[in-house]
């Protein structure tokens, strides 16, 4: 297969479906915001916080993929395996890993969304609840979190930015 197919895929995945990931987290906590906003206005800036949070994962599916263009000479000028030797293939199966590690670790974003809805619930009926509600929600960070350092591990070490 051709080096620039692996190149665009891997980039595809990390973006793609961190980015389908957030959308459905960021749906999941906005439903109960726009319900516990319903219920009370103040509850608007506590519950826009916690409904932002599964964002992030987004965030760092497109941070991957301009690294993955970039480190690929696909930015910043030309295509550094055009040939499809051995050594062209490898790298870009390499980045085509990262940008598969930081996508499906960056499904993380559903649950977190699940967790910062039943945050801002919590957070509406007892406002001082609101901060253990996001340190609940970002631990589902954290895996995105392993998965975007592993990306980067693996693109510093196996191509090189």
């Amino acid at each position: 297969m051709d080096p620039i197919v692996y190149v665009v895929l891997g980039a595809a995945l990390a973006a793609g479906i961190a980015g389908i990931a957030s959308a459905f987290g960021i749906g999941i906590a906005g439903a109960a915001a726009a319900g516990a906003v319903a219920e009370d206005e103040k509850n608007f800036k506590n519950a826009l916080i916690l409904e932002g949070l599964p964002m992030t994962q987004s965030i760092y599916g497109l941070i991957t993929l301009f690294l993955i263009m970039l480190s690929a000479g696909i930015i910043g000028g030309g295509f550094k395996f055009a040939e499809a030797t051995t050594e062209n293939l490898v790298k870009s199966a390499i980045l085509f890993g990262a940008g598969l590690t930081v996508g499906l670790t960056g499904l993380s974003a559903i649950p977190q969304g699940i967790i910062a809805s039943a945050g801002i619930g919590a957070a509406a009926k007892n406002p001082k609840t609101f901060t253990q509600g996001v340190i609940f929600a970002a631990m589902a960070e954290t895996t995105a979190i392993f998965g975007l350092v592993g990306a980067l591990i693996m693109i510093a070490t196996g191509v090189g930015f």
